[in-house]
């Protein structure tokens, strides 16, 4: 019976903590709705890139209408919500821009963490799979499998950093491992623990996506941090970040330049003054800012690196 008791209070906590979670990202977000495509741009949807365990795991692919002879860039998009929530089709609208600039665009969806079940690092996997599926050239999108670059907001920006590690090493043996040109991050937590620390909340969003096990969390905290992995090696990374985020405070960005530009990794730090949490490309407060020329700029430059296979 006591047994039942505890597993219902642990259910309603989770609940309570994931709704409280869904009110802040809410409230603080710019959150995009499901709106018209852009101009030029198809979609194609709930394309299966990796089943596993009877799982199904899927991407929206958005393509520009035009083609032509040669191979495409491709933009994985890793969408956010505190490892709980979120999916690809409410931040898909707003990476579909990407597409109107000849980017082949995956919005993917990844292992979400649940009550008693972490999330880390089967969420890593699922979109290192993604970035895998993209590059077989047996696919028929013409994809360039050396121009594969990540963008994530928030929690998915915490995936997208861990992809440009150089150390990276597949869960499954079977999957190559293959590296991206470089990776965009926005309001992204770098630091697990100092973050979890600092919040000082009675259930944190890093708990699930860890696990709520005190024994071991510091270093489970540690390990899904990508301020833990940063190393000479890793690829080129942009991040983008408020500097009034009160669920991500700014210091996280920052740490994470400093530490990239100690280990001689090609950064770029762009803060937006006065934006909280969670916004789009397209910022609407506290003034209009669209980041998209930037980020293209960013992803275009002719001296990023190219995985060679």
């Amino acid at each position: 019976m006591n047994r039942r008791v505890s597993a219902s209070l642990r259910l309603v906590v989770w609940t309570f903590a994931i709704g409280a979670t869904a009110w802040v990202w809410w409230t603080s977000a710019e959150k995009s709705a499901e709106r018209p495509l852009p101009d030029g741009v198809m979609v194609v949807r709930d394309l299966t890139y990796r089943e596993d365990a009877g799982r199904r795991r899927t991407l929206d692919l958005y393509l520009p209408v035009k083609t032509g002879a040669k191979p495409r860039p491709a933009i994985l998009a890793i969408h956010g919500g505190s490892w709980v929530g979120g999916s690809k089709r409410e931040y898909g609208p707003q990476f579909a821009r990407f597409a109107q600039h000849g980017f082949v665009v995956a919005v993917v969806d990844y292992q979400l963490a649940r009550p008693g079940e972490a999330s880390w690092n089967g969420a890593l996997d699922d979109v290192a799979h993604a970035v895998d599926w993209l590059a077989d050239p047996a696919r028929t999108y013409r994809i360039d499998p050396q121009r594969i670059t990540t963008i994530g907001s928030s929690a998915g920006g915490l995936l997208a950093a861990h992809l440009a590690r150089d150390d990276l090493r597949p869960l499954d043996s079977s999957r190559p491992g293959r590296r991206i040109q470089a990776t965009v991050c926005l309001s992204t937590p770098t630091s697990l623990a100092a973050l979890a620390s600092n919040r000082d909340l009675k259930h944190d969003p890093v708990r699930d996506l860890v696990g709520d096990d005190p024994l071991g969390f510091h270093d489970r905290a540690v390990d899904a941090s990508p301020l833990s992995h940063v190393a000479p090696g890793w690829r080129p990374i942009l991040l983008i970040h408020g500097t009034d985020d009160l669920w991500v405070p700014v210091n996280q960005a920052r740490e994470m330049r400093d530490s990239c530009a100690r280990l001689g990794v090609s950064h770029r730090l762009i803060e937006i003054a006065g934006a909280r949490h969670g916004f789009e490309l397209q910022v609407e407060a506290p003034s209009r800012r669209d980041l998209l020329p930037e980020i293209l700029g960013f992803l275009n430059q002719s001296d990023l690196p190219v995985d060679p296979r």
